[in-house]
């Protein structure tokens, strides 16, 4: 939804700001850049209270956001598996992505409609990414529209199916951990280099003072 900041190169920008090119920090592959844009105004009619059409309000200081975030109905949320503990039922093999209507209740995180109109934005790049958003939370943007049953072929994420989401979503509010939900690191500018750091080899003869196994010389 239109003022949500997304994690960029060139740090955080809202999303109605981003152009095709600007490169978007990704969980998983570095920085990418967004190849295509899709821009729709929504309309909300009047008393609507059905779930699978009302965005998700995620509070100010509910994660790691110092304002409200607003996620779409069926906007894809990575949660982070590992802190939910193992179980072969509900663990899936890759980090499970579920719809973020589906987190009404958990983390006083409710469905509301901020207008009866507001603007959104879709983001695509080459392939299935993950990206960070505001608050820390890790929004998935597919290479197509997200939809049921959808499988980001490769990667080390996949979409859930609703029972299993559901069985998720569930041991997420019994754990009561935000860190399901969102990465306190994620949150935060912190710089993210294109190439691994890698220490520089010392000129052949030159030796560094204090290097494992040599004895000191005092003089």
């Amino acid at each position: 939804m239109h003022g949500t900041k997304v994690a960029t190169r060139a740090g955080w920008k809202l999303v109605e700001e981003l152009q095709v090119g600007d490169f978007v920090r990704t969980v998983d592959n570095g920085f990418r850049p967004v190849n295509r844009i899709s821009e729709d105004c929504i309309t909300v009619p009047h008393g609507e209270t059905k779930a699978e059409c009302m965005p998700v309000c995620v509070p100010s200081n509910a994660a790691y956001n110092g304002r409200p975030v607003w996620l779409m109905p069926e906007q894809g949320v990575v949660l982070d598996s590992t802190k939910l503990g193992h179980d072969p039922v509900t663990s899936p093999a890759r980090e499970p992505i579920v719809s973020a209507r589906l987190l009404g209740g958990v983390f006083q995180i409710t469905p509301d409609v901020p207008a009866t109109c507001f603007d959104v934005t879709t983001l695509f790049f080459d392939q299935d990414e993950v990206i960070f958003i505001e608050g820390g939370f890790r929004a998935f943007c597919p290479s197509g529209r997200f939809g049921i049953g959808h499988q980001s072929g490769g990667a080390s994420y996949e979409v859930v199916t609703a029972e299993v989401a559901a069985d998720l979503i569930y041991l997420t509010a019994r754990r009561g951990d935000i860190g399901v939900l969102a990465n306190s690191l994620g949150s935060l500018p912190a710089p993210v280099f294109d190439h691994p750091i890698v220490p520089v080899r010392p000129v052949r003869g030159a030796r560094r003072a204090g290097r494992p196994g040599r004895p000191v010389m005092m003089i």
